[in-house]
């Protein structure tokens, strides 16, 4: 018979003690990397790799187990229901002979609605499953899908495409012949295809937020990477110009909002001089950039038709910047909480989707670069508009905006007082509180499409 060797005291308090120390060691490597304290060194590279571990896992398991059982709880184009969402009032959106969308559903107050065509972008089931797509729907007092197009990636060199639960449409651009430009938070490329589906041109790289096409109609503006500043050629694809925040910051030594997020190293003791810290996690995320249209430019003294105008959500920021020199001409900080979508109006003033992230609602405002006035055009209170991130919108004539709400599953029209008028809701078909995402709602006037001359298969 074996006796087992007995183990001393000592020895196991001396185990605990140096699992304290190594968990302390750990827990203080991960944080330092993460908050941009250049001490932890090697071990904070390290240790960050180690604890993503387990989540990189999870996100394999679930991705296979997503494969097999077609439940995507996690993907990015699912939301939660709110439990008070009311649909009462709403009905399906019929479809063109060929079409098959499931799930959308809609609700018009037709003697209010403005006329046109609409172009709703997202997540559906397409043809008995989930697609991100691109809806077209019928001017008129009773809408109907006529147009759908699939918006997917093909493999671009080393870029491969992720499963389309895990990535989400962020950036359709409609350009007047019916093709789409447009990418994904999570793509691989920038695409368009025709206005009948098929892939014009597809540029490899990580493109992101926003695409918005110039006055010129030549280019569009995208983000490429994480903190680049991209202009597309519409023709081919072709990467016309570059612009990285490096070289913004480079280019205007004197204004430093820029690195608000940037962590220096501690020199309490050594007093350091031009040491350039590391930056925190998503110093900038980039999220919409949209130049200035030259009818609008002499109305606002020192710009000029083609400054971009510039939303930083990381630090609640727009500025204006002139894409040759790279010198930033204006900019606000703080009037805004996590903001997306900045547009110019006609009257010179800045519109933009104030999110509030955790702040219970969200809010469309308006504000002067020139005075700084900022009013608000819709207050969510009034019809429960919040959407913690993402979010588009759009003013039109008469005071009608158009108003994306992603993280809802909703997209609605409002006239001049603020009532809706249009308002589309997307349930995910078999679920009674799930909701796909609506990323952009957008409202088009009817002339500007000859969809009769498209010609198009039915399916398209």
């Amino acid at each position: 018979m074996e006796r087992s060797i007995p183990i001393p005291v000592w020895l196991l308090l001396l185990l605990f003690l140096l699992w304290g120390v190594a968990t302390v060691t750990f827990g203080w490597a991960v944080r330092s990397k993460l908050t941009g304290d250049a001490q932890s060194g090697y071990l904070g590279d390290v240790a960050v790799e180690i604890a993503s571990f387990p989540s990189l896992a999870a996100e394999v398991v679930l991705e296979v187990i997503g494969y097999s059982t077609g439940d995507y709880k996690d993907a990015a184009v699912i939301v939660s229901r709110e439990a008070d969402a009311d649909y009462a009032g709403f009905a399906p959106i019929s479809a063109a002979p060929g079409i098959d969308v499931e799930g959308p559903l809609v609700k018009v107050n037709p003697a209010e609605a403005l006329s046109g065509w609409r172009l709703v972008s997202g997540a559906f089931v397409v043809d008995g499953d989930m697609e991100n797509a691109a809806l077209l729907l019928s001017p008129g007092p009773e809408p109907r899908i006529v147009k759908r197009w699939i918006l997917d990636e093909i493999p671009v060199g080393d870029f491969k495409p992720q499963p389309k639960h895990l990535k989400f449409v962020h950036g359709v651009e409609m350009l007047g012949d019916g093709s789409l430009i447009f990418t994904f938070d999570g793509s691989v490329s920038l695409q368009r295809i025709d206005s009948c589906g098929d892939r014009q041109w597809t540029t490899g790289g990580v493109f992101h937020h926003s695409v918005t096409l110039d006055e010129s109609g030549e280019t569009v503006w995208t983000f490429s990477d994480f903190a680049v500043i991209a202009q597309v050629a519409v023709d081919d694809g072709a990467v016309l110009r570059r612009i990285s925040m490096d070289d913004i910051i480079a280019a205007n030594p004197g204004t430093d909002l820029l690195e608000i997020r940037r962590s220096h190293p501690n020199d309490l003791h050594v007093n350091s001089r031009n040491t350039e810290g590391e930056w925190l996690t998503d110093p900038f995320h980039l999220n919409d950039v949209e130049p200035l249209p030259s009818a609008i430019a002499d109305r606002l003294p020192g710009f000029e038709a083609g400054d971009l105008l510039v939303s930083v959500r990381s630090l609640n920021l727009l500025f204006v910047l002139d894409p040759n020199t790279l010198r930033i001409k204006w900019w606000r900080t703080g009037a805004t909480q996590r903001q997306h979508d900045p547009d110019w109006l006609p009257s010179g003033e800045i519109l933009v989707l104030n999110n509030r992230m955790s702040r219970d609602y969200s809010e469309i405002v308006a504000m002067d670069p020139l005075s700084l006035a900022r009013t608000v055009r819709f207050d969510g209170r009034k019809n429960n508009f919040y959407t913690r991130i993402r979010g588009k919108h759009q003013m039109l004539d008469g005071g009608y905006q158009v108003i994306s709400s992603p993280q809802q599953g909703r997209a609605f029209e409002v006239d001049g007082r603020g009532d809706v008028v249009f308002e589309i809701v997307n349930p995910k078909p078999g679920s009674d509180n799930e909701n796909y995402v609506v990323s952009e709602l957008r409202w088009i006037p009817t002339q500007a499409l000859d969809v009769e001359n498209w010609r198009c298969p039915p399916a398209h």
